[in-house]
């Protein structure tokens, strides 16, 4: 149940705790219809600040506003997905071009822990573990580009990716090779190569959309039972 805002940024503090609940994926599942006034009431607020809210949620293509219909949380099918898989790649890739001239040290001792975290997580089977530590080392990267502009734009791929993942009961099958391509990612950050961070960040990218497309390609020609199981593979980050 939503908590109910006190604090004098109404806007700010709606879109912070409605942001959360959705990426949380308890609340609401792909597609379902978001009750305004019952949100409003849960959350001890008027409409407008929630308005407000919804309307950057929509920005990020978290929540879809249908005139004349209603709010409705976005339902990620295979084709949007690899659309956001595409635009990921070249933010990804210019985010690593623009960290290789900028990372600090501290920032790189950061990467490498996120890494021993990864692989700490892989060992002991803790597919969560494993993602919230990967999500951690794209972001470290993203903080090292310096630039708010790029940084605004991942952040919204970012949630994005984080609600697919929490509309789909699935289980992780590419996360070796996922923390291998961080590995190499990293080793083009520590020699400030911008050219091959890049393409190391592309690669990577790639490398996660064609599991995307492999699947979308099975599912097509598979049985409605089979599909089923299909969807219960999932990529990582």
């Amino acid at each position: 149940m939503a908590k109910t805002l006190r604090r004098s940024n109404l806007s700010e503090d709606a879109y912070a705790v409605v942001r959360d609940m959705l990426l949380q994926g308890d609340a609401y599942g792909p597609g379902d219809k978001i009750n305004v006034d019952e949100l409003c009431a849960q959350l001890g607020i008027s409409r407008t600040p929630l308005w407000a809210a919804i309307y950057r949620l929509e920005a990020e293509r978290i929540l879809e506003v249908v005139p004349r219909r209603g709010v409705y949380l976005v339902s990620y099918d295979p084709e949007r997905v690899l659309d956001i898989y595409m635009s990921r790649e070249a933010l990804e890739g210019m985010a690593a071009r623009l960290a290789a001239t900028n990372v600090t040290d501290l920032q790189l001792s950061l990467l490498q822990q996120s890494i021993d975290q990864q692989r700490a997580a892989l060992a002991n089977g803790d597919n969560d573990g494993y993602y919230t530590s990967a999500l951690e080392f794209h972001e470290v990267i993203l903080r090292a580009t310096q630039n708010r502009t790029l940084e605004r734009l991942l952040r919204s791929v970012f949630s994005q990716i984080r609600i697919m993942r929490s509309q789909r009961d699935s289980i992780p099958t590419h996360l070796p090779r996922s923390c291998n391509d961080h590995e190499k990612i990293l080793k083009a950050l520590r020699k400030r190569d911008p050219d091959l961070a890049e393409r190391e960040a592309r690669n990577h990218i790639k490398d996660l959309a064609a599991v995307i497309r492999a699947d979308v390609k099975r599912d097509a020609g598979a049985k409605p039972k089979q599909i089923v199981a299909s969807r219960r593979r999932r990529v990582s980050s």
